[in-house]
C-alpha cells in the first residue's frame, strides 16, 4: 500500500496559479544563469578579480546548486514542497541582494552562493509541485511548460543582460531578480493559502542524515574539483584532493542506501532502465546545452569572428531558445499519450546534428550560414528538456517525486558545469596546439619573434594587435589569418565536444528505452519487498 493517500489535485485556476509560481521563479533562476555570463567584464573591471575569482562567479553558483539540490528536493518530500520553495525564494533574495549591493569580491562570491542553494531548493522541488497540482492527463503539458520556461530565460538572458550592462547597470540584473522573486512571493502565498499544492508529505519519514552527509561529500568536492581543474590542472593537489574525497563519499552513499530504510537517494529505482535514461539523458542535455551556449557567446564576441556585442550575441542565440520554447510547449501535449522513445531518438538525434554543424563554422561565415543550425539544436534541446524529466517522474510514486525532481536536476547542473569544463580544456588544447605551431612558423632571427611569442601566449588582444602591426604587410596579414582560423578550430573542438556527447545520449535512447510504455509509478517495484 502506498504510504500517503490518494492526492485530489486543485482545479482549472489553481493549477494555472502553481504554474505561474513556479514558472516565475524558473524564470528568476534560467535569466540569472545565462545573464551572469554576459556581465563578467563589469564585474572583473569593478571588483578588480583575479581570473581563478572570476572563473568562481560562475562555478560557486553551479558548485552549490548541484551539491544541495537532491538534499533540498528530499526535505521537500519530508517536510512539505512548498516549504522548502519557500526557502528557496528568500535565500536566492538574499543572495541577489548581496551581489546587488557588494562593495568586493567577498561579498560578490557570497551572494552567488546564496544564490546557488536557493536556486537548489527551486529547481529541486518545482516539478515535483507542478506534479502534485496537476491530474494525471494534464503533467504532460505543464511539465513541457516548465522546460520551456528554462529554456527561454536560459535564451533571453543574455540580451537582457548585455542590454542591462550597456544601458543601465549591471546590477540590474539582480533588481529584475528580486522584482519577479517578490511577484513569485506574493503568488506563493495564494498557493499556500488555497492549498493549491496537496499534501504529499511521507509520515514519521525522517531526513536520512548519514545518505545526506555522503551526498554533500561527493557532489560538493567533486564539482570544486571539476571547476578547479579548468585552471589549475588535474594533478593539482586541490583537484586531486577533492577527488578522493568524492570517491570514498561515492562508496558510502552507496553503503548507507542499502542500509537504510528510508534513504536520502533511492538507488533502486535506478534499476529501471527509462529513469536511467531521464537522469542521463538531462545529464547530457545541460551538457551539451552549455559547452554550446558558453563558447558561442565567446566565438561571436571575438573581434576575429563575428564581432558582436553582448545584446548581439544575446540575440544570436534567439533561433535556438525560441525553437526550444515552441517545442518544449508542443511536443508533450502531442506525445503525452505515447512512447516517449522516438521522440527522444530523434531529439538527441537532433542535437548531435545541430552541433556537428557547428562544429563547421568559420570567420568567414555570417549569420545567415548559421541560423538554421542553431535552430536544429534548439528542436533537440528543447524536446529533451520537455519530455526527460516527464519520463523519470511518471514511473516514481508521488511522495518520491521531490526526490526523483533533485536527482534530475542534479544531474542537469552537473552535465552543465562537466559540459563548461570539458568544452574549456578541449578549447584550450586546441588553442595551445595551434600556438605552438603558429609560434615555431614565425620569421626566425626576427627582432619582434620574442615579443610575438610571448604576447601570443600569455598577451592581451591588443598588444597581440599592436605587434601585427608592427610587421611587414604580408607578415601580418598571414599571421593574423592563422590565428583567425586557430580561433575557428578551438570553437569547433568545444561544438565537436558537444555533438559527442549528444551522440552517447542518442545510443542510450536507442538501448534504454526499447520494449512496451511502461505503466505509472512502474520503477515502485524495484523497492517492494517479498
Amino acid at each position: 500500500m502506498s504510504s500517503i493517500d490518494p492526492i485530489e489535485t486543485p482545479g482549472p485556476s489553481g493549477l494555472r496559479t502553481v504554474l505561474a509560481m513556479t514558472a516565475i521563479c524558473m524564470m528568476v533562476v534560467g535569466f540569472n544563469t545565462s545573464a551572469v555570463t554576459t556581465i563578467m567584464p563589469n564585474l572583473k573591471s569593478e571588483f578588480d578579480l583575479t581570473p581563478s575569482q572570476l572563473q568562481w562567479v560562475m562555478a560557486v553558483y553551479t558548485v552549490t546548486s548541484a551539491t544541495f539540490v537532491s538534499v533540498l528536493s528530499r526535505l521537500g518530500d519530508i517536510t512539505g514542497k512548498m516549504s522548502v520553495f519557500f526557502f528557496g525564494m528568500l535565500v536566492f533574495a538574499v543572495g541577489s541582494a548581496s551581489v546587488l549591493f557588494s562593495q568586493d569580491a567577498t561579498m560578490l562570491l557570497v551572494g552567488r552562493a546564496a544564490q546557488g542553494a536557493g536556486a537548489a531548493a527551486l529547481f529541486g522541488t518545482s516539478l515535483s509541485l507542478l506534479s502534485a497540482a496537476a491530474p494525471e492527463e494534464q503533467r504532460a503539458g505543464v511539465v513541457g511548460i516548465w522546460g520551456a520556461v528554462v529554456g527561454l530565460a536560459i535564451g533571453i538572458g543574455p540580451i537582457l543582460g548585455g542590454a542591462f550592462a550597456s544601458y543601465l547597470s549591471w546590477r540590474a540584473v539582480f533588481v529584475t531578480d528580486l522584482v519577479l522573486l517578490a511577484i513569485a512571493f506574493v503568488i506563493g502565498l495564494r498557493v499556500s493559502r488555497r492549498n493549491y499544492v496537496p499534501d504529499t508529505r511521507m509520515p514519521g519519514a525522517k531526513l536520512d542524515t548519514a545518505g545526506a552527509i555522503a551526498l554533500l561529500l561527493l557532489l560538493g568536492p567533486l564539482a570544486f574539483a571539476l571547476s578547479h581543474s579548468e585552471t589549475h590542472g588535474w594533478t593539482d593537489t586541490l583537484t586531486l584532493g577533492p577527488l578522493v574525497v568524492s570517491v570514498f563519499a561515492a562508496v558510502a552513499l552507496v553503503l548507507t542506501a542499502r542500509r537504510s530504510d528510508d534513504p536520502l537517494l533511492e538507488l533502486r529505482y535506478f534499476k529501471h532502465p527509462r529513469y536511467v535514461m531521464a537522469a542521463a539523458g538531462m545529464f547530457i542535455t545541460g551538457f551539451s546545452l552549455f559547452c554550446f551556449y558558453i563558447y558561442f557567446n565567446v566565438f561571436v564576441q571575438s573581434p576575429d569572428a563575428f564581432g558582436y556585442s553582448a545584446v548581439h550575441a544575446g540575440l544570436a542565440i534567439l533561433p535556438t531558445s525560441i525553437s526550444m520554447f515552441i517545442v518544449s510547449v508542443v511536443a508533450p501535449r502531442l506525445l503525452a499519450p505515447h512512447s516517449f522513445r522516438w521522440p527522444l531518438i530523434f531529439a538527441m538525434a537532433a542535437m548531435a546534428v545541430g552541433f556537428s554543424l557547428l562544429s563547421t563554422t568559420s570567420n568567414v561565415d555570417s549569420f545567415s550560414d548559421i541560423w538554421w543550425k542553431l535552430i536544429i539544436a534548439g528542436v533537440g534541446t528543447g524536446m529533451c528538456f520537455a519530455l526527460l524529466p516527464r519520463l523519470g517522474l511518471r514511473l516514481l510514486p508521488d511522495e518520491h517525486a521531490g526526490q526523483g525532481s533533485g536527482v534530475i536536476n542534479s544531474c542537469l547542473y552537473f552535465g552543465a558545469t562537466l559540459g563548461a569544463v570539458l568544452g574549456g580544456v578541449v578549447e584550450a588544447v586546441t588553442r595551445r596546439s595551434g600556438l605552438s605551431e603558429v609560434i615555431a612558423a614565425l620569421p626566425q632571427g626576427s627582432t619582434q619573434r620574442a615579443d610575438l611569442a610571448h604576447a601570443l601566449t600569455h598577451g592581451s588582444p591588443s598588444q597581440v594587435e599592436q605587434l601585427l602591426a608592427g610587421l611587414d604587410p604580408q607578415s601580418g596579414a598571414a599571421l593574423a589569418q592563422a590565428l583567425r582560423d586557430l580561433q575557428d578550430n578551438a570553437f569547433d573542438s568545444a561544438m565537436l565536444v558537444a555533438a559527442v556527447a549528444s551522440a552517447v545520449g542518442l545510443l542510450l535512447a536507442l538501448w534504454l528505452l526499447r520494449g512496451p510504455v511502461p505503466p505509472v509509478h512502474d520503477a515502485t517495484k524495484f523497492t517492494q519487498k517479498g
